[in-house]
């Protein structure tokens, strides 16, 4: 029968039930990703608590430990690095600080503070430094923790030296240096550990018994907390939320209370609602689509949207509606259907238990937020929830609520012409294949991490990755796709790696997006024509198999490659291009490569 996911997440909250699960779960993982944790003081039962909540979002992890107060001796021995991690957290207590500073500070000189503080500082800037020299992994570095009270009591904040502005000083200095920097990452540790309460979580009682200054209790909330760098890490990134209407984006039943009856407002009864409603505006600007699942009358829930005065979200920030009293699993389905998405990309809300876990249920892929039965808590638990992260925020994200809806109006345009050509010559398409630059190494890899459709090879590649590509002197082309209608963005990727004697496509994608407008027979005819150009002879290229990308299966046989090599996990195509001629679709401009 397996571990059930549901009593995980029932009992996730407990080092003790962690520890137990994190060995049934290594018995059934597979594709786990590689986590390394150094630290400077005892984590033991982290990594369980870890493996349990990576769990709970799909997520398997292979965990290195380095060796207790070791962190230092680990960055600078090669034999770490044959473990091939994929994301390192230095969860370090207080480093770059002498401890003796947080007793002695105000006996010191304020050259002499300054003094420990940057060597420290630069030190540990050396060691990272290293890390990025060895690997291409994620770095997510501690900041360091205020302890509270300081020694001086209410007066240090009087102080030019006090022991808040050195912490201040020194988390600072780590954000100044890696501002600009897409391997490493800055955990603010001491912000999150003042949030769940340093007075319960970080005492002396388990630092003087065993050296671990984090209270166990506490590895279960750290490890939920983590998920913000391992969802992005293993491309598990949601893309939709839907939502229920009554008691979810107002208080109460508009059918039955009426637009005067609900509560909505900015002060007063019902400005947990018009907070929530706040939230959820900010989370589709930043490219999280917005669709609503709701039993209800649409007429009545379209006039909340057209009348009532503080309704924030209005219909046309949702992309897709199903107001009506079907079954809420059918309609997510045809919400799915409709947004062009998998089930697995959507968080359904909903205040009704019943409804969601229904969802449950009968939609496992779906992930079902549970909303508390106090709506002042709603605000909370959305940003609580750790399944939006990104590593990185591109123009894209910022354009995709308004890239679907104009994909509302192809679909519509669509419906009124006769045949496929006629659609697809009034669509005025143009396309620009762009070689990859510093600029579009984000998007670049947030393709591959997100595009599972029309993916020949399905590889992950982190900007890392892209990166090295770029460096060893590959050739990375991205497709920039427009019509009449407005821009679809930069919705392909090719990777064609050179391996001296021949070229091999290493990854050839599209966003699902543009799919079935001849779009992908233009992009691979230029990247073909231009190898020739530079005077490649022949071409390998992969097809590796997925539950999801069948429908590309004889992609290469259309361009009269020929396979070499047949298996279950893998064909292989190979092309010689002495007598391949680009022929070009007259309803599609090239424009500006």
């Amino acid at each position: 029968m397996g571990l059930s996911k549901k009593k995980v997440i029932a009992e996730s909250n407990r080092i003790s039930s962690c520890i137990q699960f994190a060995k049934e779960i290594d018995k059934i993982a597979k594709l786990p990703k590689n986590i390394a944790i150094l630290s400077n003081f005892t984590i033991q039962g982290l990594a369980e608590c870890l493996k349990t909540k990576s769990f709970i979002h799909d997520i398997f992890l292979n965990i290195y430990e380095g060796e207790y107060g070791q962190w230092q001796q680990e960055i600078l021995n090669n034999k770490f690095y044959q473990f091939k991690p994929d994301i390192i957290f230095l969860f370090l207590d207080l480093y770059g600080l002498d401890q003796d500073i947080s007793f002695h500070y105000n006996e010191m000189s304020a050259k002499k503070l300054k003094e420990i503080k940057e060597e420290k500082a630069n030190e540990l800037l050396q060691f990272i430094n290293h890390l990025k020299d060895k690997t291409k992994a994620k770095i997510i570095i501690s900041n360091a923790v205020k302890n509270w009270p300081p020694v001086m009591g209410i007066f240090d904040h009087k102080l030019s030296k006090g022991i808040n502005k050195i912490i201040d000083d020194y988390n600072n200095y780590l954000l100044e240096n890696f501002q600009d920097d897409k391997q490493v990452f800055i955990f603010n540790f001491n912000e999150w550990l003042g949030h769940i309460g340093k007075r319960n979580f970080w005492y002396d009682k388990y630092f003087f018994m065993a050296d671990m200054k984090l209270s166990p209790e506490a590895f279960p909330m750290l490890a939920e907390e983590w998920m913000s760098f391992l969802i992005p890490l293993a491309g598990k990134k949601k893309k939709c939320l839907v939502l229920d209407l009554d008691n979810t984006l107002w208080g109460g039943i508009i059918g039955e209370d009426g637009l005067a009856g609900i509560k909505l407002a900015p002060t007063g009864e019902g400005q947990q609602y018009y907070y929530f409603q706040k939230l959820l505006l900010s989370l589709s600007k930043r490219g999280i689509m917005l669709a609503i699942n709701s039993k209800n009358n649409k007429e009545d829930a379209k006039e909340v949207f057209a009348k009532h005065p503080h309704m924030i979200l209005k219909e046309s920030d949702f992309l897709a509606c199903r107001i009506n009293w079907d079954n809420k699993a059918k309609n997510m389905q045809e919400l799915a259907q409709e947004l062009n998405i998998g089930l697995e990309s959507m968080v359904f809300i909903d205040d009704d238990p019943v409804n969601r876990e229904l969802i449950r249920e009968t939609l496992p892929e779906v992930t079902v937020l549970d909303l508390p039965t106090d709506s002042t808590q709603y605000l909370r638990t959305l940003l609580d929830y750790k399944g939006f992260n990104t590593f990185e925020f591109t123009e894209e994200d910022k354009k995709r609520s308004k890239m679907y809806l104009q994909e509302k109006k192809r679909k519509e345009f669509q419906g009124e012409v006769i045949d496929i050509d006629s659609f697809l010559k009034g669509l005025n398409l143009r396309i620009s294949i762009k070689t990859v630059t510093d600029l579009l190494i984000p998007r670049s890899a947030q393709l591959t991490q997100k595009t599972n459709q029309f993916n020949l090879t399905t590889y992950r590649y982190q900007e890392e990755d892209i990166k090295k590509f770029i460096e060893e002197g590959h050739k990375l082309w991205v497709l920039d796709v427009a019509d009449k209608f407005g821009e679809y963005g930069i919705t392909g990727l090719c990777i064609a790696k050179d391996l001296e004697d021949k070229w091999e496509i290493d990854t050839m994608l599209l966003s699902c997006r543009i799919l079935g407008k001849k779009i992908e027979e233009q992009f691979f005819g230029f990247i073909l024509d231009e190898l020739k150009k530079i005077k490649a002879k022949s071409v390998l290229a992969c097809y590796k198999p997925t539950v999801k990308n069948s429908q590309v299966r004889d992609f290469y046989n259309s361009f009269n490659f020929k396979k070499i090599k047949s298996a279950d996990n893998e064909d292989v195509w190979q092309c010689e291009l002495v007598d391949f001629v680009f022929k070009p679709h007259e309803f599609i401009e090239i424009i500006d490569q």
